[in-house]
């Protein structure tokens, strides 16, 4: 499980950012939990050393959650593996070719990892953009070229200011943010292929009966792991149903240590909800264009 780091909880509960509340990582999967027929991805080799890093001068001073593999056996202390966690999302080794959009990219080890696997380009949104979080001084140490941190929100993902995406990641998020369905609108609007969904669930302790039901547990204060930041616990059922609603076909993949990993298929067409007898639908010019702009942007697919 992840921790959400002190000093950080006020900012994150004021914007969305990628972190994780649970005390410790639990990472094992039950072999039946996974999707059957997937292969396993390999992980990538991380470059030597330049001579002369001093990883205890280059590491100090930075507020670092995300565990990656700077140089061949040099990780940034985290305590998020951002390998495991790719390996549990089952995210392709070759990420040739793809934009990818990291939400809530922190210290920007997940984005940099995607630079590393391919990507053509990858876009780390986030709300934290101090010196003391380490994505630039990361970026620059690498030597990467196609990942460029934005700072933003998921609230506000314009197509017409950010482009599209081939592939959007969506780890440790969800739970911190006040309004989770308008941020999965808003990744419907910028997605046209898949996202990667990983997040904390409350299925803990419910019955069989009421893990059918999508359920959405509010933390008013910090009932959950006694941090702030986070509002709601939604079990399986309910990120199912919500990213389905939003237009996608959505998968779970793996759930442990209430943590769970999805994989969503933008669907063609116009997303669900905007398909229904809903007000959204009906009135969209009046309700939904101020948020969203044009109706006919939702259609996938974009040309």
């Amino acid at each position: 499980m992840i921790r959400t780091l002190k000093g950080v909880r006020n900012a994150l509960r004021r914007f969305a950012s990628k972190a994780g509340p649970p005390p410790e990582i639990d990472l094992k999967v039950n072999p039946s939990e996974t999707i059957a027929g997937r292969p396993s991805h390999k992980r990538m080799t991380a470059p030597i050393a330049p001579k002369g890093f001093d990883p205890e001068a280059f590491f100090k001073g930075i507020t670092w959650y995300q565990k990656w593999e700077v140089f061949d056996g040099i990780f940034t202390p985290g305590i998020n593996p951002v390998s495991d966690i790719c390996d549990l999302m089952q995210l392709p080794a070759d990420l040739s070719g793809r934009r990818i959009l990291d939400i809530g990219s922190a210290n920007g080890c997940m984005s940099l990892e995607c630079e590393r696997r391919g990507a053509a380009e990858v876009i780390g949104l986030t709300p934290l953009d101090g010196l003391d979080w380490g994505h630039r001084q990361l970026r620059d140490a690498v030597g990467a070229t196609r990942t460029h941190f934005r700072l933003g929100p998921v609230y506000d993902l314009n197509p017409d200011v950010l482009g599209y995406f081939d592939t959007v990641l969506f780890c440790g998020v969800l739970y911190h943010l006040r309004y989770p369905m308008l941020a999965i609108d808003n990744i419907r609007r910028v997605a046209t292929n898949e996202v990667f969904i990983e997040t904390h669930l409350s299925d803990e302790g419910l019955g069989e009966i009421n893990k059918e039901i999508p359920l959405w547990r509010f933390y008013r204060l910090n009932e959950l792991n006694s941090d702030d930041s986070n509002w709601f616990g939604p079990n399986i059922a309910a990120v199912q149903q919500a990213f389905e609603s939003a237009g996608f076909s959505t998968k779970l993949l793996n759930s442990s240590g209430g943590r769970g990993r999805f994989h969503a298929v933008v669907r063609d067409g116009m997303p669900e909800f905007l398909n229904i007898r809903c007000q959204e639908a009906n009135s969209y010019d009046v309700l939904l264009d101020r948020l969203f702009g044009r109706k006919e942007t939702w259609r996938r697919p974009t040309n």
